[in-house]
């Protein structure tokens, strides 16, 4: 019988709530917990307790937001150094651990890439000059150089190959110091069977017969609606078959109906705002376009595909790398609205017919959150072999 791991990680946020990094760290400890791991987690603010987790409340500096993260990093570093666990995770939070796992992916590449959503060049510098003269953008990439630097980690995991690589580029790190694991999701939650709700979330949204493109982000400027509806328009204007764009997420749309009337596809814009049931959005989408400018690893890609739905996505996005050719398209530039409509075009004429691949959800279970978190166990006990 394979012996118990003592672990801990920390995260500012221990909430599923939150998304991203939160929401893995949650599911992770979770299952650790009921696999009857000790586990500690260092956080700021949680939700509520989870049984089996014990969680430790770090008091850090509430103001300037630098000095919040600063303190937040040290405290909880010092505090999981000092307990001696058999592993300890990182999340770009700490100045050390044991496993590196960057869920933002390189803050430097980020850094750059994100930029390029500003299409104005003066809007763009404007924002480059803000993080410039921002402590925290400096703090934060100073907390997560820091353990690099250092060397003083077992391993590191990578949640694309895209991060793998801005890794190598930005730390020199070996290559055999780095595991690619990617993202996982919940094919049960998201699957094909999901069609089942297309007439209940259209009748919803007052959406008929029309080819609906998905697409789903609570940012909507760094994830290229922009670009996307502008490419819709030029389609539109093109003779394209009747389609409806509807948009899934919580960010600010007053510039964006003001976009959909001034290039006049207002009528087949909907924006449905936030939902707990993102599975039935899919079910009832023909096409997920999601032109990200940068993406460790897309959940909303992973979460398409096994859906059965297909996908349109960037080279900016890590998740891209699991996309088979009959399953979608991966552009370079989410800006080139030739290519980006080259992309839509060539599913929107195609109808609704599913790829083969993407007909039962099988090939997605390679990606499944269970798969992600055997790997993760899989790691943890290669720097633990006592364990």
């Amino acid at each position: 019988m394979e012996k118990k791991i003592r672990f801990a990680t920390a995260i500012r946020n221990f909430s599923r709530r939150k998304g991203g990094a939160e929401r893995y760290i949650v599911d992770l400890c979770t299952r650790m917990a009921k696999e009857g791991h000790e586990v500690h987690v260092y956080a700021e603010h949680w939700e509520e307790e989870v049984q089996g987790i014990h969680l430790h409340r770090m008091k850090t500096i509430p103001f300037p937001k630098s000095l919040r993260l600063l303190s937040f990093a040290i405290k909880a570093t010092r505090e999981m150094k000092s307990a001696n666990y058999d592993v300890t995770l990182g999340v770009g939070n700490t100045l050390e651990a044991d496993v590196l796992q960057p869920h933002g992916g390189v803050h430097w590449a980020w850094f750059w890439k994100s930029l390029k959503a500003y299409d104005n060049p003066i809007l763009w510098v404007i924002k480059l000059l803000g993080r410039i003269l921002s402590p925290k953008q400096w703090v934060s990439g100073w907390i997560e150089d820091r353990p690099y630097k250092r060397g003083n980690y077992s391993k590191i995991v990578a949640i694309s190959d895209m991060v793998k690589e801005d890794i190598i580029q930005r730390y020199k790190v070996s290559e055999d110091r780095i595991a690619v694991v990617y993202n996982g999701t919940d094919i049960e939650r998201f699957h094909p069977r999901n069609r089942r709700y297309r007439e209940e979330i259209r009748e919803r949204h007052g959406i008929a017969n029309e080819f609906v493109i998905l697409f789903v982000s609570n940012n909507f400027r760094m994830k290229g609606l922009f670009f996307l509806m502008r490419a819709l328009a030029d389609l539109k204007n093109e003779g394209a078959p009747p389609f409806k764009l509807l948009v899934l997420g919580r960010d600010r749309k007053a510039s964006y109906l003001r976009l959909a009337k001034k290039i006049n596809i207002s009528e087949e814009t909907v924006f449905a705002g936030s939902t707990d049931e993102p599975e039935k959005y899919y079910g009832t989408a023909d096409l997920l376009v999601h032109p990200s400018f940068y993406d460790a690893c897309s959940l909303t890609v992973l979460e398409a595909l096994a859906s059965g739905v297909p996908v349109i996505t960037t080279f900016s996005n890590g998740a891209s790398g699991v996309i088979h050719p009959e399953e979608g398209r991966v552009i370079r530039d989410p800006k080139n609205l030739e290519e980006l409509k080259e992309a839509v075009r060539y599913f929107l004429e195609s109808g609704v017919q599913r790829p083969p691949l993407l007909q039962e959800g099988k090939r997605m279970e390679d990606y499944s959150d269970r798969v992600n978190f055997d790997q993760m166990m899989r790691v943890f006990r290669e720097i633990t072999p006592e364990c």
